[in-house]
């Protein structure tokens, strides 16, 4: 059965729903365009230096030529307008409303509009920094927040066949083929944050297109490689050309230890869940994804081994993953899992989520659908 032929009729998930699509998503609007004031508490912030407004759309309207201005926010905020714009997509589908389609089109035409004719997008790097395009691909999140927008051009293509929406994530898709795999002019490594992998899949899916699956699978086998100085290739590159753009700021010095970014051994050799919690279920997502895609059976017994492990080894009865807080939202060691110190982040939820879906959708086993309705239910924070 098609998933548009379902139809939810269960009070618990129809209230929900009906919260999302009456609620949560007006009022996300609201705050990426800086309609909404908006008070952050410091100890909230992290690391980061957390700021009281958005600017996400008005990012894209000066990438796009539509308005001056300089960039402003988070270098990876541009996902937070795809999966507004992917939350839609999926409202839209159980709740058909041609006032919120109309505004959907609008943000997608302004995007059009910001893209790079070779499908390259990230409003930092173009309104700020545009000769450092791809230049430090472990901390930039250039391909995470392409990747984000794939996904929800996918959708929204799906839901509404506005082709446009599709048309940008292809050429975005393309941008990613020819800058990146084993030829000699291209780069041969992959992202410091995964996500992309998971998104090229997506894409390849909806268009029958296999490039796409080559150059996330190229990234996925590439990934802790030996040799393979990609990252350090790339700090190096930075340092030499003394950039002294915050967006590198950390670039100055070396970055954390490879099993952070999942990158110190291939992934078919890794035996346990390592490093940030999101970057590593995000992997085995499009791992999984991928390992399907291509009939890869070693790549599915490497995505069956860790999903063993951080079901069974590191995860929180409530579904949640990454048991360190302090220590990069990162996953420790078995069994470790303490109360005082646990992350157990929304996004390691939803990733997780993702994973069992993906390995449902590969091998039939109860145990995958029984994880997802744990995070759905717990772990992502739905009670």
């Amino acid at each position: 059965m098609k998933i548009e032929n379902i139809k939810v009729t269960d009070p618990f998930w129809t209230k929900y729903r009906t919260i999302v699509k009456d609620k949560l998503i007006p009022y996300q609007w609201s705050v990426i365009n800086d309609d909404r004031a908006i008070t952050i508490e410091k100890e909230n912030a992290g690391a980061y230096d957390a700021v009281e407004k958005s600017h996400a759309v008005e990012n894209l309207k000066i990438a796009a030529g539509l308005a001056k201005g300089h960039f402003y926010g988070f270098w990876f905020q541009d996902s937070d307008v795809y999966k507004w714009l992917e939350a839609v997509a999926y409202a839209l589908r159980y709740a058909p409303d041609k006032r919120l389609e109309g505004i959907a089109n609008n943000v997608i035409d302004i995007i059009s509009q910001a893209q790079e004719p070779d499908g390259y997008l990230d409003t930092y790097i173009q309104i700020e920094a545009p000769e450092h395009k791809f230049t430090h691909v472990s901390l930039s999140h250039e391909l995470y927040v392409m990747g984000h927008y794939i996904e929800a051009g996918v959708a929204y293509y799906q839901t509404t066949h506005y082709r446009k929406a599709l048309d940008i994530a292809k050429k975005m898709g393309d941008c990613i083929d020819a800058n990146f795999g084993p030829e000699d002019k291209k780069m041969h490594g992959y992202p410091g944050h995964p996500e992309i992998e998971l998104a090229l899949a997506k894409l390849a899916d909806e268009t029958g297109d296999v490039k796409y699956t080559r150059v996330a699978k190229y990234m996925i086998d590439q990934r802790g490689t030996r040799p393979n100085n990609f990252f350090e290739e790339q700090v190096k590159n930075v340092q030499a050309k003394k950039i002294e753009d915050p967006y590198y700021s950390d670039a100055s010095q070396p970055d954390p230890e490879p099993s952070y970014f999942q990158n110190d051994v291939p992934v078919r050799e890794m035996t346990s869940v390592e490093g940030h919690a999101v970057r590593m279920v995000y992997l085995l997502t499009g791992m999984a994804h991928v390992a399907r895609q291509t009939r890869d059976e070693s790549l599915f017994a490497a995505s069956q081994r860790l999903w063993k492990n951080v079901t069974r080894r590191q995860m929180y009865i409530t579904g949640g993953v990454g048991s360190s807080a302090p220590k990069g939202e990162a996953f420790t060691f078995d069994y470790d899992l303490p109360n005082d110190t646990a992350y157990a982040e929304t996004c390691a939820s939803c990733a997780m989520s993702f994973f069992a879906k993906q390995m449902r959708d590969t091998y039939q086993d109860a145990d995958y659908g029984d994880v997802l309705e744990r995070e759905l239910y717990t772990g992502a924070g739905t009670i």
